[in-house]
């Protein structure tokens, strides 16, 4: 077709795509947190979906009710990388101008 270059929309995608990679391993760094039972269990997860870190207060340890511990972890867990996954969509969204790239945003 006349009047279109596709080497730069080529161009152009490679330098989105350099630029979604490099946003990405910065998140591997960056945080978000969740908890559950009013704060008994935090689970901290990066910005690429991995737990870095679980606290529970002793106030949520009952020998004779692991199942209630159990379920505050589950919950925690899932609330801190359901964080993470908005975070990181939120994040590569100001990189594509909002545009949904299937695979990468």
């Amino acid at each position: 077709m006349p009047g279109i270059d596709l080497n730069y929309f080529i161009r152009q995608a490679n330098k989105l795509t350099e630029k979604i990679e490099a946003r990405t391993q910065e998140l591997a760094n960056e945080t978000v947190e969740a908890s559950s039972g009013e704060g008994r269990v935090t689970v901290v997860a990066n910005g690429v979906q991995e737990i870095r870190s679980i606290k529970i207060d002793k106030s949520a340890i009952d020998p004779n009710d692991t199942g209630m511990l159990e379920d505050l972890i589950t919950a925690a867990v899932n609330a801190a990388l359901a964080s993470s996954r908005e975070y990181k969509q939120k994040e590569l969204a100001k990189i594509s101008g909002g545009v949904k790239i299937p695979g990468i945003t």
